[in-house]
């Protein structure tokens, strides 16, 4: 289960069957998901945030998002 923290810190900026657009709200740094064979990849938009633990966040709400509408397994 994705932690109530984590939600309130991320939004969805765009999403498709193909790509999921992540934002960090307060640090402004957004990542870029790829669903690629119903499996999730990921990369960031803008230079890499030098604090590992909000990509691996970034990548866990792209998760939950992708799952809820059943575009990865």
């Amino acid at each position: 289960m994705m932690d109530q923290q984590c939600q309130r810190e991320f939004v969805i900026e765009e999403a498709d069957h193909a790509t999921i657009l992540v934002r960090h709200m307060l640090a402004g740094v957004r990542f870029l998901f790829v669903i690629r064979g119903r499996t999730l990849d990921g990369q960031t938009l803008e230079p890499p945030p030098s604090d590992f633990s909000l990509r691996n966040q970034a990548r866990m709400f792209a998760l939950h998002e992708a799952r809820t509408r059943g575009w990865v397994d």
